[in-house]
């Protein structure tokens, strides 16, 4: 008998170990299994509780942030309740967005002890503005779920308005175009406009910062007038109070100055690239695009058509084994005394030009001449489209030397 009892003593005192020891390892440590839901905290049904408390609340505002930048904040919680708080991250459908991390510093917190949620955001898609959660569960039966929740506008480190990229149009061959636009930054109170950079030489350009009025009339530029400064200030308050785009914090108003007699006739793109402080390297360019009126214009002809804003005749589509030819009265404008003109060069080499003036022409400052251009017969098949097209130049030599050219479009099969 006494055998016996030391023999169930033992196994008495041996189980409550063991029981003592899986307590302990479930007090202290949570296996989460993410598509496993019965693996998340479970609150208990007798007791007693924990009570999560979160410490300085459960809300940040990022602020304004940058496309692309990454950041993250702290949220506490505590636990006042009489038995370990278990908690839970990262499980299925915790998270509104795949950008959104909640990391636990530990997962089982002891009563009266507190725990590190680090929230993480990453911005990789373009918006204004974005508000996500991560979602924390608990054993606690009053706070079952804790929401954990972040909010901010996405701001551009660098803008040109009115935008990146503006036409001019045609203008005239003597004609000089002042363009006005604006470089401003939504995430910087200030920054430095280091150098502006025109490749070809053919821009002049000014800058200056602006001041606080005109970064809010730019704010304000789609439903205000630079000059109404009370409506600015409503559209600005409104603006401000709303999850609209960030206002303008600093910036420079630019000027650039187009010089049509630094342009060759027909379609022109110039680039002006700035350089700033925004970062290192950082440089961001604006490009302007128009035409330059020609000298050069085409009557109507048959099996031709021509585009005189960019400066481009049109042959249409013909058979290479045929080849083609049209004759077509060409206008030169703006000459004077008796200055020959003659063909300098064409693009590609096997197109041909010749011109005739027409002595019966009247008027005294313009020339006409027949001009008969050929694509030989037998050349190999070719087709002169969008950016890939035919270039014809054309010297006149009178008291006022001028170059000019024209394009030239067909597809030949």
């Amino acid at each position: 008998m006494r055998i016996a009892a030391v023999i169930l003593t033992f196994l008495a005192a041996t189980g409550g170990l063991f029981f003592a020891a899986k307590s302990w390892r479930e007090a202290t440590s949570v296996t989460v299994r993410p598509d496993d839901q019965t693996s998340l905290p479970t609150p208990s049904k007798n007791g007693p509780h924990p009570n999560a408390v979160l410490v300085g609340g459960g809300e940040y505002d990022f602020g304004i942030m940058e496309q692309g930048q990454e950041s993250e904040h702290i949220f506490i919680i505590r636990n006042d309740g009489k038995a370990p708080l278990q908690l839970a991250a990262n499980y299925k459908g915790a998270n509104t967005c795949e950008c959104t991390v909640g990391k636990l510093s530990r997962d089982v917190i002891p009563p009266g002890e507190t725990v590190e949620v680090t929230v993480a955001w990453g911005i990789k898609k373009t918006a204004i503005g974005f508000a996500h959660s991560a979602r924390i569960r608990t054993n606690d039966p009053e706070h079952v779920t804790i929401p954990l929740l972040i909010k901010g506008v996405i701001g551009r480190r660098a803008v040109i308005k009115p935008s990146e990229n503006w036409s001019v149009g045609q203008i005239g061959t003597n004609a000089t175009v002042d363009v006005d636009l604006t470089l401003h930054s939504e995430i910087a109170e200030q920054f430095k406009l280091l150098k502006i950079e025109n490749p070809t030489g053919k821009l002049v350009f000014k800058s200056r910062p602006m001041n606080g009025e005109e970064l809010d009339a730019l704010a304000a530029a789609s439903s205000a007038s630079p000059d109404d400064k009370e409506k600015i200030s409503k559209v600005t308050t409104r603006l401000k109070a709303g999850n609209n785009r960030p206002l303008p914090k600093s910036g420079y108003k630019i000027t650039a100055t187009v010089d049509a007699t630094k342009l060759a006739d027909g379609p022109f793109r110039e680039t002006l690239t700035f350089h700033t402080d925004l970062a290192e390297d950082h440089t961001i360019s604006f490009h302007l695009t128009g035409s330059r009126s020609g000298l050069l214009e085409f009557m109507k002809a048959k099996g031709a058509d021509w585009n005189s804003d960019r400066l481009l005749l049109r042959l249409g589509t013909f058979s290479a084994a045929k080849g083609k030819s049209v004759r077509i009265p060409m206008l030169v404008k703006d000459v004077s005394g008796d200055g020959k003109i003659r063909v300098r060069g064409t693009r590609p080499k096997f197109m041909s030009v010749e011109l005739e003036r027409d002595l019966d022409f009247p008027a005294k400052n313009n020339r006409r001449y027949w001009m008969t251009l050929t694509i030989p017969k037998g050349e190999p098949p070719v087709a002169l489209i969008n950016r890939q097209k035919g270039e014809v130049e054309i010297e006149f030599d009178g008291e006022k030397k001028r170059l000019m050219r024209f394009f030239v479009g067909f597809v030949s099969r």
